[in-house]
């Protein structure tokens, strides 16, 4: 067994070290010019291999050096840029290229060209499609039987490949079984509006190679390479839960790109980038256009208003309100929760709060006086304790009702009544109407955990730290309407 470096990896000097770049991370190195002696004497070893022993530093190594060479070393594993291998490959060897592919991307680079070497690859399909699936398959080194059949499906006896193509568009779907992969191909095909038209060769080409070399990585053991590509939000969206990537390519300009994709058969917890996808998406992206952005964020999807404390924030929430749900199970069954027991208040006995227990609060005096001293709207509130856990505030101006909510303690659910009736009337002011109904902002959607810094409190990431303590109100919310 010998070390090897990771073909993938290349490296350049700076004025007082080293940059190294592998294939989906890099790391930079200061010490002097002469890291990049060292270096390169260390690269050179490692692109043909050295026993697993001699991957240390040298016993006769001065003291300088030997730090040099270990921080080498520690990057070159915490950054996965180097990979043992057996020195020959066992019992066949796959041709260069993909020798050096396996060797740069795969965690044990020969148990996955052996796995490959098992699997019986069958493309299903006819015409170019089929011929630049099945040429791409055989350019590794692998056999590919050929079976009649509409579109493209590329199959192994474990996974399956799905791909269409017309004269502008085409799609590669994730792998998965044969069934799930035909099912949201048909589902994709009709979403982007795939017909049976002869594609062009250059887009069958690119179209049936993606889908030949996803087989691949699913068959070898190896990441797929929708994972590369998918960006994620910032840390102000909801955490996020592995996609299932659809390529899509286009003709004119040529184009492929990944697109997240919400299957029917292969269910996943809808984040915000899957459901405003501008190709696979069921909803139209929230736009924040000309609108103010302050003292709130605010942002409209479908003619649905979104209210929060950052952009992303609003553009969940317009999101969510045009969904009609939340975006997972904890989310939706607090709406729903809340939305009952507000329903029935008259049924429930309750406690006034008094202002003591919120005004001290930053964040809900911030929205109390944005609505009442910055937008100058004659309100009064009122916040009466549920139960343990549960407490209700509902803001008014004279008799109407502008904003409601529900949360674990009084500061929250002020704060949030104050922030939905400060957005709906920042949004009115900007020329937006919208309906007389009240307006009910939660703590109940995930938001990713606030960085730990000493220099920033809780209220500088509000609302980020109220869903912790979503399943204590959610307890008392049940609590109530079964005891009733």
């Amino acid at each position: 067994m010998v070390v090897r470096l990771r073909p993938v990896v290349h490296a350049s000097p700076t004025p007082d070290g080293i940059h190294v770049r592998g294939w989906a991370s890099s790391f930079t190195l200061q010490g002097g010019k002469g890291l990049w002696t060292i270096w390169q004497r260390i690269a050179a070893s490692l692109a043909t291999g050295i026993p697993n022993s001699e991957f240390r530093v040298p016993n006769t190594a001065s003291p300088a050096v030997a730090k040099a060479i270990q921080m080498i070393i520690d990057q070159l594993q915490a950054h996965d840029m180097v990979v043992t291998v057996d020195s020959e490959w066992i019992p066949d060897a796959p041709p260069d290229e993909v020798a050096d592919w396996l060797i740069s991307v795969a965690p044990q680079p020969q148990e996955s060209w052996l796995r490959l070497r098992a699997a019986t690859f069958t493309v299903v399909g006819s015409g170019l499609l089929a011929a630049a699936a099945r040429r791409a398959l055989e350019s590794t080194g692998l056999e590919a039987r050929s079976e009649p059949g509409d579109g493209l499906i590329v199959v192994t006896d474990e996974h399956a490949v799905a791909a269409g193509c017309s004269d502008q568009v085409g799609y590669v779907v994730h792998p998965g079984s044969y069934e799930d992969a035909v099912s949201d191909g048909k589902d994709v095909a009709r979403r982007l509006g795939v017909d049976e038209s002869q594609p062009p060769e250059i887009l069958a080409a690119l179209v049936g190679s993606v889908a030949a070399h996803r087989l691949i990585c699913a068959a070898g053991g190896l990441p797929d390479p929708s994972t590369e590509f998918i960006v994620h939000p910032g840390d102000d969206l909801p955490p996020q839960v592995p996609h299932l990537g659809v390529l899509v390519a286009r003709l004119d300009p040529l184009t492929a790109m990944y697109h997240p994709w919400l299957s029917a058969t292969r269910p996943r917890q809808p984040d915000l980038d899957a459901l405003v996808d501008p190709e696979l998406g069921p909803i139209a992206i929230p736009e924040t256009g000309s609108l103010p952005q302050l003292p709130a964020k605010i942002a409209v999807c479908e003619g649905h208003l979104g209210i929060g404390t950052t952009s992303d924030a609003a553009r969940l929430d317009a999101t969510v309100r045009a969904l009609n749900t939340g975006i997972d199970d904890t989310h939706t069954h607090g709406i729903i929760l809340r939305a009952t027991v507000r329903g029935q208040l008259p049924d429930f006995p309750a406690t006034e709060v008094s202002e003591e227990d919120w005004a001290g609060d930053p964040t809900a005096r911030r929205w109390w006086k944005a609505l009442t001293l910055r937008f100058g709207v004659t309100a009064s509130l009122c916040v009466t304790r549920l139960a343990d856990h549960a407490v209700h505030a509902e803001i008014r101006s004279f008799d109407q009702v502008l904003a409601w909510a529900i949360e674990a303690e009084a500061a929250d659910a002020v704060a949030f009544a104050a922030l939905a009736a400060t957005g709906v009337q920042q949004a009115r002011e900007a020329g937006l109407s919208f309906s007389d109904e009240p307006c009910h902002l939660n703590g109940a959607a995930p938001l990713a955990k606030p960085p730990e810094t000493s220099w920033a409190t809780k209220d500088w990431f509000w609302p980020a730290d109220v869903r912790s303590r979503e399943d204590q109100l959610q307890l008392a919310l049940s609590t109530l309407l079964d005891a009733r």
